[in-house]
């Protein structure tokens, strides 16, 4: 299915399907079987294939209701897959009995990453091996080595606090990590890859908003309740991409910041690579022809990379403020993402690019950016709306683009014109970013689902103005996101 258009299917025949899946012969509720009984979804899953995609929420939840807080922390955890007793098949499944010790009166049950894909997590944890073996660098050593355990044990913590504490000009990023695909519950954590050479130049730079994250911190436009007094500043890393793969291919990302195991950002906080080569890329194929179509002549000239970039860092230092871990008003303690479930992506995401503005309005103010940015972060943002809108209201970043943007727009901070460009207004934007962030903050600080599912059911929808600007894009043939090519990893592979 294709991430960049709402998961509109491109396997469209049970041959297809067949010739892709052959084991696929077993009819399944929901799913279509013509002629081979080829099994494969109409819709792509609100679960992908984490869960039983003829499970709902509430046989979830009833399921979870019964069992010890231990077995729920497996069911809810990030590095699990739930699947039925009855059906499985048991002569091709790797199985340990202790699953079934709790719950087994129950069709559901939880089985860790490391065993359900054990065959191919077997062979990626020898290759980690041997390449720990090879590498010189010390922290990287340790990386490749704690990863390959980890893929094995399920315990990544660890090889997460050795990410973290990554010195070498050889970049990794490899593990389980994002949720997106998950949009049942945001639980499910898929597998990806990064490879890329430091840029130490760039990161040298960037020490700015590392030193600078308790501050935002404690500025934050929310209740000071709220706040956290122990904000860990988040190592920043910018690379060159060599190569990645996995859960890559949707949009593209120019930046990611990691791990999202709460226990860890409360523990140690964050850390972050921007892939700085990607943004470029980004910036020169997509926002420029964007800005020419859809912002208007007096503003053209704001958009610019440099604030384009900028934004991009703050937004991922801005996923390690704010709302990680929450007591909930009845006292109990839990966290964002297990209170806002499928809608904690869109929201974080959105969170991560409204108060970076803010706080890239913050900084300026105390003389810690250049005033250069004062106006074009605003307008390379509005152009960056329409980029980020084209993945789709399907995908986090599109849902959470399209909710700023009709907020930003009811409130008179985006203008719209009669000859159907944008403009920002300058005497207007500050305010309107601000009540947003506070909005979206406070519904995090609260687990507030209920006030989480209003937002977005309000703001986060095709308005005309969107539409009109997303179809004048499609008649010029702007492309909705880059598919890099990797010559480097391509020669080395051959």
């Amino acid at each position: 299915r294709s991430c960049l258009d709402e998961n509109e299917a491109f396997l469209t025949t049970a041959d297809s399907a067949v010739k892709l899946l052959p084991e696929a012969t077993k009819p399944i509720t929901g799913w279509k079987g013509v002629q081979y009984r080829a099994a494969f979804p109409m819709l792509k899953p609100s679960g992908a294939n984490f869960y039983p995609p003829d499970m709902d929420k509430m046989e979830f939840k009833l399921w979870t209701t019964g069992l010890s807080l231990d077995k729920q922390k497996d069911a809810t955890s990030f590095f699990t897959v739930i699947k039925r007793h009855s059906q499985v098949n048991w002569d091709n499944h790797i199985f340990d009995s202790t699953y079934l010790s709790e719950g087994s009166t129950h069709d559901l049950y939880s089985i860790p990453y490391s065993q359900e894909y054990h065959s191919f997590l077997t062979r990626v944890s020898d290759l980690l091996h041997i390449a720990g073996d090879l590498v010189s660098s010390p922290s990287l050593k340790r990386l490749l080595h704690s990863k390959a355990d980890a893929f094995l044990s399920n315990d990544y913590y660890d090889s997460d606090i050795a990410w973290m504490e990554l010195d070498s000009k050889l970049d990794v990023t490899i593990g389980p990590y994002e949720t997106y695909e998950d949009s049942l519950f945001g639980y499910k954590a898929t597998f990806e890859a990064f490879i890329g050479v430091r840029d130490e130049k760039a990161t040298a730079q960037l020490k700015l908003f590392g030193d600078n994250l308790q501050v935002l911190e404690q500025n934050l436009p929310m209740d000071d309740t709220y706040k956290s007094k122990d904000i860990i500043a988040a190592p920043i890393r910018v690379v060159q991409l060599l190569f990645n793969a996995g859960d890559v291919k949707g949009p593209q990302t120019i930046a990611f910041n990691l791990p999202n195991d709460e226990r860890i950002v409360k523990d140690r906080g964050t850390a972050m690579v921007i892939l700085k080569n990607v943004s470029e890329a980004k910036f020169k194929q997509i926002l420029n022809p964007i800005a020419d179509a859809c912002i208007a002549k007096e503003q053209h000239e704001l958009v610019d990379f440099e604030s384009f970039f900028t934004h991009t860092i703050c937004h991922e230092c801005c996923h390690g403020i704010g709302p990680h871990t929450i007591t909930l008003p009845d006292g109990r303690k839990s966290t964002v993402r297990l209170e806002l479930q499928d809608l904690h992506s869109a929201l974080e995401e959105a969170k991560a690019d409204i108060v970076g503005l803010w706080a890239l309005n913050f900084l300026i103010k105390k003389h810690l950016l250049p005033t250069s940015l004062e106006k074009s972060m605003y307008v390379s943002f509005l152009a960056g709306c329409f980029r980020s809108v084209r993945f789709g209201l399907e995908e986090a970043h599109g849902k959470g683009q399209a909710l700023q943007f009709n907020w930003l727009l009811e409130k008179e901070a985006f203008v719209f014109h009669p000859n159907e460009t944008f403009s920002v207004n300058f005497d207007k934007v500050e305010e309107a970013v601000e009540s947003l962030s506070r909005t979206i903050l406070t519904i995090q600080a609260k687990g507030d689902k209920e006030g989480a599912s209003l937002l977005l059911q309000k703001y986060c929808t095709m308005t005309k103005p969107l539409k009109v600007a997303l179809q004048k894009l499609e008649s010029i043939h702007v492309p909705v996101d880059i598919a890099p090519i990797f010559p480097v990893a391509k020669s080395l592979l051959e």
